[in-house]
């Protein structure tokens, strides 16, 4: 992926502001939904992370625009709209390819898995983007309609539920990678992590997120870095760096699997103890990345 890093993308390198007060909102566990990226708990962890490191500023921006948006797929609260695409892409399908970039393990091809990396047309606002895109092209266009503030206010806060969904995402490593599995929905797990039918990509959307604590605040207080220092080292990059740095996370840890089942060979496979310790570990440091990320942007996006 290296060789797509847009240069024009803008850094997000250096120093957080200064961490505001802990979030006091407790959010309830999963409710059944269909899968999705991190499930409704990981997408507010990282909103729940993001929010503690926005600038005075930014914070307030967000706050007078989300206070402005009566669109009620999900409660106003800025950890409920990180859940907003998933609500929005069972309702427009037409948008569910901006949730990843597939690219196969064994033939890594971004431009391939970005469809090309498509321009909006001219006059053309990014939510009513076409259909074969992918979330890092996503990511880009609706951070640029954020930040300009000639933009309408509406589109503006479509960009904002958009952006905040697609960060965490990308830092899904399932959503960064395939092995000819459609990111690891056709590899069946035995015996299922609840009793029920379940797949790779559903137990490192919502079992391994689970495993991690009780509620988003809990998970989010534990995972968030202990200095503003810290906090900006995870920071480092753009969007083609973390897409890759997602890629490649898939294809050391996600896929050390028994077998490897695809979608024309299904199968099952058997997750040991050691795998799904590690994956604790690997979801709990993405995460934490993608929280860091959004304060980033936000920052960036939302200034005066």
């Amino acid at each position: 992926m290296d060789d797509k890093i847009d240069k024009h993308w803008p850094p997000v390198l250096g120093h957080l502001a200064v961490r505001v007060r802990t979030v006091a909102l407790l959010f309830g566990l999963l409710v059944s939904l269909p899968v999705c990226a991190w499930g409704d708990l990981g997408h507010q962890v990282t909103a729940l992370i993001a929010y503690r490191h926005l600038t005075p500023q930014a914070r307030a921006a967000l706050e007078q625009m989300l206070a402005a948006d009566h669109d009620n797929l999900t409660a106003p609260d800025f950890a409920s709209r990180s859940t907003w695409a998933d609500r929005h892409r069972n309702l427009h399908r037409d948008t569910a390819a901006w949730h990843y970039i597939d690219v196969e393990i064994d033939h890594p091809d971004p431009n391939a898995a970005c469809f090309g990396f498509p321009a909006l047309a001219p006059g053309t606002h990014a939510a009513q983007g076409a259909a074969n895109d992918c979330v890092v092209n996503k990511i880009e266009e609706f951070y640029r309609e954020l930040k300009d503030k000639s933009m309408p206010l509406e589109e503006r806060q479509l960009a904002l539920k958009f952006l905040i969904h697609f960060v965490g995402d990308l830092h899904q490593p399932l959503h960064a990678a395939d092995d000819h599995d459609r990111g690891g929905n056709c590899v069946t797990l035995s015996p299922s992590p609840d009793g029920e039918v379940a797949n790779l990509h559903a137990y490192w959307d919502v079992t391994v997120v689970a495993a991690l604590g009780k509620s988003a605040a809990q998970i989010a207080a534990r995972l968030d870095p202990a200095s503003d220092e810290a906090a900006s080292r995870g920071v480092v990059g753009n969007v083609h760096d973390w897409a890759q740095e997602s890629f490649e996370l898939a294809t050391r840890d996600v896929y050390r699997i028994s077998s490897r089942p695809t979608c024309q060979n299904p199968g099952a496979v058997d997750l040991t103890p050691g795998y799904k310790t590690q994956a604790e570990t690997d979801a709990a440091l993405q995460l934490r990345r993608a929280g860091l990320r959004i304060a980033a942007l936000l920052n960036q996006a939302l200034a005066p």
